[in-house]
């Protein structure tokens, strides 16, 4: 046990302290319908090289595998944005890993207190998101993006091994540094670190399950507040670095720490005379204690400062400066009942659960530290899901919550209902009805230990209902949502939360067709049609996206991606991102306008060895009288031109 914490620590050390890095294949999904691929352990060295068949699952459910499928450069290899890297992007502030929000509006998912400042949860990995694999081989994936400056680059690392005893060691770390000069805008550099390592012990009859995780997320950034004058587009000062900014001494920092033990006592399960599988019962237990700590802090300088401050006068600066500290602790225990089978024709491999029925109690105790009020808040919810799922062509899942303590009324609701009709294509319906709370920074805010504002709202009830039809064989889908959202809370134009007294209601088409052309030319689309019943939820009407390319083997061993990514949306008054409060807010001085921003791309595969070029933002060359802008006042560089590569590893 000595020797193997002494492994454990080693490895969390040598991640840690690689260079700036970034993650080149997307983290593994939620998917609802695993594979049943029945192959045994031996055949890991038969099949292509490339290719694995393993499986991962997280701690909140060991008993349902998804296949970790890594076998082509995929849709998101070049994507190596995390606000990028998915279907639907989310816009940020033009530079890597930097605040984000979604272009397409998306419902938030609440249980129990938030604090509220979620803007960079896409560059974090909280301990529930940290997989375990099930694995006969140690499994090893490391990737690099180099920017336009060595010291712009995103470095992500997973780890998988098992060892004696029933034991399984699990890393997963990444790190984005945007530290250069000439590529970005004054005060603009990012700094974010995510360490996520896990120990899962296995017992040799199998009958119990302990999950161990430590995970360790860093915030850092500079935040100019976005750009006052747009740098020269000749001449020697063209550079980014000829702008002026809001602020040029202003930072942001948050820090969380999370620890956590889930275990499992399995009794039941095996299977009977005719080898059916018995019905299994669980009996679980989740501890976990995290420290997040929120900083934010300029100083103030009334001769630079003040444009800012004019235009936000709800915020009145201290002369000592403008500071915001938050220390949020809590401590959360989650006990659950539950009881499953499994499919029959995964025996072996993929655990797929053909049902399950599971009932819960999670109780937590917040302690908040802050510069002029301290508080304790206690949650308590009852928790219920059940899972139908007899075969690959029907799957119903339903989940609900309901709050007991200081959160006392809050709900939430939820089912999906999923169809395979096999030539016919597929159906898949949702629904969502939630009751929460508004979270801290809506209900309150100080800065430099002065009270900014204190508010009574009503809590939110928001309806979602979506549908989607999907033709696998046309390589269509078309998804429609409605949501409904009443007392719902935004942030003005003077940075200032508020609360609407009437309905809003926000129509959705999603439209992705792929299109597979003559000489191995491809043409890929998501095109995202919304509306909102009011002004206060400014969305872009029209948001698409697509991707031609050509694709195909060079010298019988390279696999290559040449083409051009393109993303556009319709004229809007976008939302702007003041770094005080760290929201988005509404703002009526400065247009989001139409840009065709493309990309230009170079993708190759041999065997275990991945690589891309990109030419980000190639537009810039033809539009040479503006900037390229997802939020207000944040513009895109002109142009940058990164190197990405990928390893992966056996033994």
């Amino acid at each position: 046990m000595i020797r193997l914490l002494s492994i454990c620590c080693f490895l969390s050390g040598l991640f840690a302290g690689v260079p700036a890095l970034q993650a080149q294949q997307p983290f593994p999904g939620r998917t609802t319908q695993p594979s049943g691929a029945e192959t045994s352990s031996r055949n890991q060295e038969e099949v292509e090289p490339d290719t694995f068949d393993i499986f991962y699952f997280y701690a909140e459910n060991p008993n349902q595998d998804i296949p970790f499928s890594d076998s082509t450069l995929g849709d998101y290899f070049q994507q190596y944005d995390p606000a990028r890297h998915r279907s639907l992007d989310y816009k940020h502030l033009g530079n890597l890993g930097s605040a984000h929000e979604p272009i397409v509006f998306e419902a938030a998912g609440r249980r129990g207190f938030e604090v509220g400042l979620n803007q960079f949860s896409l560059y974090m990995t909280p301990g529930s998101r940290l997989a375990y694999y099930r694995i006969e081989r140690p499994f090893t994936q490391v990737s690099y993006t180099m920017g336009s400056q060595q010291a712009d680059g995103y470095t992500t690392a997973r780890f998988s091994r098992n060892f004696a005893n029933g034991l399984n060691y699990t890393l997963d770390f990444s790190r984005i540094s945007q530290l250069g000069q000439t590529s970005q805008y004054p005060n603009q550099n990012t700094r974010n670190t995510a360490l996520a390592t896990g120990l899962w012990y296995h017992s040799k009859r199998g009958r119990y399950d302990g999950f161990f995780s430590f995970a360790a997320n860093t915030i850092e950034q500079e935040d100019n507040g976005g750009i006052t004058r747009e740098p020269q587009d000749e001449g020697d000062f063209s550079s980014p670095t000829s702008a002026e900014v809001f602020l040029p001494d202003a930072r942001t920092r948050h820090s969380h720490r999370e620890l956590s033990y889930t275990h499992y006592y399995r009794f039941g399960g095996g299977q009977d005379t005719l080898g059916r599988a018995r019905r299994s019962y669980t009996l679980s237990h989740r501890l976990l204690y995290n420290n997040s700590i929120y900083k934010f802090h300029d100083e103030y300088e009334e001769t630079q400062d003040s444009g800012f401050y004019d235009l936000f006068p709800a915020f009145l600066p201290d002369q000592r400066g403008t500071r915001f500290y938050l220390d949020h602790r809590k401590v959360e225990n989650d006990f659950r009942l539950a009881t499953f089978k499994l499919n029959q024709a995964n025996q072996g491999r993929a655990r797929n659960q053909r049902d399950l029925l599971e009932a819960g109690i999670v109780h937590t105790i917040n302690w908040l530290e802050e510069a002029g009020a301290d508080s304790t808040i206690n949650n308590l919810f009852l928790t219920g899901r059940l899972r139908v799922n007899p075969g690959e062509r029907l799957l119903l899942n339903l989940y609900g919550h309901f709050g007991l303590w200081d959160n006392a009324g809050d709900y939430r609701l939820s089912g999906e209902l999923f169809f395979d009709l096999k030539k016919v294509g597929q159906l898949r319906f949702s629904a969502i009805n939630q009751l929460y709370l508004p979270n801290l920074i809506q209900h309150r805010l100080y800065l430099a230990e002065q009270q900014v504002y204190r508010n009574n709202f009503d809590k939110t009830l928001s309806t979602t209902l979506s549908g989607t039809y999907s033709l696998p064989q046309w390589k269509l889908e078309l998804t429609a949502q409605y949501h409904l959202l009443n007392n719902y809370i935004f942030f003005d134009t003077l940075g200032l939360p508020r609360q609407s007294g009437i309905p809003v209601s926000i129509a959705q088409l999603i439209v992705k067709k792929d299109f597979s052309l003559f000489w191995n030319l491809h043409l890929d689309n998501v095109v995202a049609l919304q509306q909102s019943s009011e002004d206060f939820i400014r969305l872009p009407s029209i948001y698409s996206k697509h991707s031609f390319y050509y694709a195909g083997k060079w010298f019988r061993v390279l696999n290559v991606r040449l083409g051009v990514d393109l993303r556009f949306n319709n004229s809007y008054f976008g939302n702007y991102y003041n770094p005080v409060t760290g929201q988005f807010q509404l703002q009526d001085r400065s247009e989001v306008e139409f840009y065709p921003a493309a990309d230009a791309f170079f993708c190759m595969r041999v065997t275990k060895f991945r690589a891309f070029f990109r030419w980000e933002n190639a537009t810039a060359l033809l539009i040479t009288d503006r900037l390229f802008y997802q939020t207000a006042f944040y513009g895109h560089p002109s142009s940058v031109f990164r190197i990405g590569l990928s390893w992966r590893f056996l033994n």
